[in-house]
């Protein structure tokens, strides 16, 4: 039995990301993001990022008007790997530091 622990609903996205750590950049998707963090994935299985890590993930997100482009601080809490239906991806759950203010932007 699953048991949820997020406190922010998310909404599934698949925007072109990266994930910066200590000067790294990995490139991936963000497979969904609300208030409180974002599951990021990619196809990179060894650059090393494990949980705990301080981490920046950047986006650009739909937003009437213009796109917004995102850097958003934020902790790994953890790192899985799972076949997404072509390959074996990485996939982290990072909770940001500061909530996202999801006003105007057209995520979902």
């Amino acid at each position: 039995m699953s048991r949820e622990r997020r406190i922010h609903a998310r909404t599934r996205t698949s925007l072109e990301a990266r994930l910066t750590r200590e000067g790294t950049t990995v490139a991936g998707v963000v497979e969904n993001v609300g208030q409180g963090g974002a599951f990021f994935a990619t196809d990179d299985l060894e650059t090393p990022i494990p949980d705990g890590s301080d981490v920046v993930v950047t986006f650009t997100a739909p937003r009437a008007g213009a796109p917004a482009e995102l850097r958003l601080a934020g902790t790994v809490l953890r790192c899985e790997r799972y076949f997404d239906g072509r390959a074996v991806v990485r996939a982290l759950a990072v909770r940001f530091a500061t909530p996202l203010d999801l006003t105007g932007l057209e995520l979902g």
